[in-house]
């Protein structure tokens, strides 16, 4: 399947909205109204602003780091969206790594994630990263799949707010 990795924008916000509602409210708690990312629920201009801003250093939270975002499209519709940090500090450390990612129910199983984190990893190269830190929630085996596929070595899982997070480094060099 043929991918199209685009910076969000104004003009790519109508097709976010449609990957956004293919979500079920318990499938996802990524875009929840205690996140930053909740904003994407009910201002996807702000939302798409932040983005940008993430990826120039522009309006970053306290404790954030510099990433790029990139919406992943099959055809004309949004299969996904994948965040790329820049660098990995303070609570990132345990949970978050480098990468997060989110696939559309519709098209999980396809190979839209090991695509993405494949390009998440060549983006961490050109950045000059040696490994990649990603880790996902213990019962998330898809996305553990996903990572291990990729060359993830596991290390010391973490554990945060009673949650068990697998954690892998993905060698770069």
């Amino acid at each position: 399947m043929q991918l199209d990795f685009r910076r969000p924008s104004a003009e790519l916000i109508p097709a976010f909205e449609k990957f956004l509602n293919a979500f079920k409210s318990d499938d996802h708690n990524m875009w929840t109204a205690d996140s930053i990312f909740g904003m994407a629920r009910t201002d996807v201009s702000a939302y798409v602003d932040f983005l940008q801003g993430a990826s120039e250093g522009r309006g970053l939270p306290a404790g954030w780091v510099l990433s790029d975002t990139y919406w992943v499209f099959a055809g004309d519709e949004m299969a996904g969206e994948i965040h790329v940090r820049h660098s990995v500090r303070g609570s990132l450390w345990r949970v978050g790594g480098h990468v997060g990612y989110s696939v559309q129910p519709k098209f999980r199983g396809q190979g839209i994630a090991t695509a993405m984190l494949c390009h998440a990893c060549e983006r961490l190269r050109e950045l000059g990263e040696l490994d990649a830190l990603l880790t996902c929630w213990d019962e998330n085996v898809a996305s553990a799949r996903v990572i291990e596929k990729c060359g993830g070595v596991r290390i010391v899982d973490a554990i945060d707010d009673g949650h068990k997070a697998r954690r892998y480094l993905i060698p770069l060099a």
